[in-house]
């Protein structure tokens, strides 16, 4: 749809007078009706210019817009600074570089190609109905994610044509990832008027979702409806937005999509036990780094700029895209969730905040995908029962022995998928229950899940099943593009139509009203442990009890058992 100004219109009308129309022809033009919303739009930076979707035509996509400064020179590791002013319309019809991040392999099941990738990368991208509304449409804030090391919000599979064509106004962000995002040091700390450092991209979405505050009703969004959502690290974030005190107000839902913060974060300057469940690293491969956030950040620095006696200085000259080389050279990886409890941004653990009601918790959707870890976890070998009984017994610290005879059933089929589940259920399902059952104890609603639909992919071995970010393509309704294989979803059967057209009306619901339930939708119940109801998504949903039950009570037990949470309190 082409924009006609009001002007324009006018013109036509009286052309259409002076040639004698008769009142009640077709050609005539209804003085009520409300020209198309513009694609010059004001915010507090400056004019932005965008263009039409081409994927929906009633749709307009302003790409590239500043939320926060470059964080680059002395802006390295800071917190997010105000973006500048400009004069004239910002042409808004390209997306900005994604943030510097860690290489994907090639062969991964989630690479996606090379992009340009630069350090000045805090940027977001709207879509919005040209559409005229008599009321202000529901904001939905997308957190991509990527395990915190990689990762961008102008992925086509994020393109928010189709939920803007519903109704939404949807806003995908960048935020700094890998050692650029998350690095804390004790020199960074005494540049901080709170006096840490670290966490900078999570303050980076914190600085978006403030951006969208101030600028997102001249896009003809509400800013006293957003809802955050997000996949994987993004659900984390959105997890961690939610625990945070800060975020008052910036926000009013949440969706989480595989991905929680409930389990014990190291701190600034004390560290917590990990658990050593996940696959061998192959010979030769850099060995992570443990610790707490200044004892990392101390390792890093005297690896790569050793003597020095001005460490963050010298860590500044050096170019972005040397450091994943450098790392890599120095035979370590950083933590790849290095979020750490600092102070301010999280006073204490991210469980106890919401336990202690200090958290900004909001209504909310979460929920996990059935085979989360077939993609995530491939690598695993094949073992004898008695082999991963010994080995989960001798990685597992205190008393694990309900926890493994939860699983030694499944371990008699095949270790390989048991041990994938095993990890999945401890990070994805048991995290997102965890986050159902907080909001209950503070009543809030949250509505839970289990996505089950396998995606249809042509030469994908049928096995990995709804495996991790498998819904996503169905929530934006832009089908499944990770093995950007071009196809485009030409491959999507009934089933897939069917479940595309089922999540996205949920999403849309629970974003427009708090509840994702409507007329002809089947009923999708609240939350509640003693009933321990959930949703399964399919083509053909069906509400489940009960939901891996049990494994998921032996882990809740088992991490409690081993949790620094009852005595740790940042807080006197």
């Amino acid at each position: 749809m082409k924009q006609i100004s009001s002007l324009l219109t006018i013109s036509i009308a009286c052309f259409l007078v002076a040639c004698g129309a008769k009142v009640g022809d077709d050609s005539s033009v209804d003085e009520n009706e409300q020209s198309p919303l513009p694609l010059l739009v004001s915010t507090q930076q400056g004019d932005v210019q965008g263009v039409m979707s081409d994927e929906v035509d009633t749709v307009r996509v302003f790409k590239g817009l500043p939320y926060a400064a470059p964080p680059v020179g002395d802006l390295r590791w800071q917190a997010p600074q105000p973006p500048e002013l400009w004069e004239g319309a910002r042409d808004a019809s390209a997306f900005s570089p994604e943030c510097a991040q860690i290489p994907l392999e090639e062969l991964s099941f989630y690479a996606t190609g090379p992009t340009p990738q630069s350090e000045d990368c805090l940027y977001l991208n709207i879509w919005s109905s040209q559409e005229p509304t008599d009321e202000p449409r529901p904001v939905m804030v997308w957190i991509h994610g990527g395990a915190f090391l990689l990762g961008s919000g102008s992925l086509s599979l994020y393109d928010g044509s189709r939920l803007a064509e519903k109704g939404a106004v949807v806003v995908t962000i960048n935020y700094r990832l890998y050692i650029y995002g998350f690095f804390a040091h004790p020199d960074l700390a005494s540049e901080s008027r709170h006096g840490i450092s670290g966490n900078q991209g999570l303050y980076d979405q914190i600085a978006a979702l403030q951006w969208v505050q101030r600028n997102i009703a001249a896009f003809n969004g509400d800013p006293n409806n957003v809802t955050i959502f997000g996949e994987s690290a993004g659900s984390m974030s959105v997890c961690y937005l939610t625990a945070t005190p800060l975020t008052e107000g910036l926000f009013h839902k949440a969706i989480g999509q595989s991905g929680g913060c409930f389990v014990d974060h190291a701190g600034l300057d004390f560290t917590v036990p990990t658990l050593p469940i996940e696959p061998d690293p192959q010979p030769g491969a850099p060995r992570p780094l443990v610790g707490s956030g200044y004892e990392v950040g101390e390792a890093v620095a005297s690896l790569l700029v050793p003597d020095s006696d001005d460490p963050i200085r010298d860590l500044r000259i050096i170019p972005a895209e040397e450091f994943p080389q450098q790392l890599a050279d120095a035979q370590v990886a950083l933590p790849w969730r290095a979020i750490y409890v600092d102070g301010h941004m999280f006073p204490d653990q991210m469980r106890l905040l919401y336990e202690s009601g200090r958290s900004n918790a909001v209504p909310a959707i979460v929920g996990s995908t059935r085979d989360e870890g077939t993609t995530l976890f491939p690598t695993f070998e094949e073992l004898t029962t008695e082999a991963w009984v010994e080995r989960m017994r001798s990685r597992l610290p205190g008393n694990h022995d309900s926890l493994i005879s939860q699983y030694l059933a499944d371990a008699k089929v095949s270790t390989r998928d048991t041990q994938q589940r095993f990890i999945s259920d401890y990070l994805f399902a048991g995290e997102m229950r965890t986050w159902a059952r907080l909001n209950e104890r503070l009543g809030l609603n949250s509505y839970l899940y289990v996505f089950s639909h396998a995606p249809s992919i042509p030469d994908l071995d049928r096995s990995l099943g709804a495996f991790h970010a498998g819904e996503i393509g169905y929530v934006f309704g832009n089908r499944f593009v990770p093995l950007n294989d071009g196809t485009q979803g030409e491959h999507w059967n009934e089933s897939d139509e069917k479940v595309q057209a089922l999540i996205s009306q949920y999403w849309y619901n629970f974003a427009a009203r708090g509840d994702p339930n409507a007329v002809g939708l089947p009923e999708w119940p609240t939350y509640q442990s003693e009933s321990d109801l959930l949703i399964d998504l399919t083509a053909t949903p069906t509400t489940v009890q009960g939901y891996l039950h049990d494994k998921l009570d032996a882990w809740e037990e088992y991490l409690a058992s081993i949790s620094m949470t009852s005595s740790l309190s940042m807080v006197e």
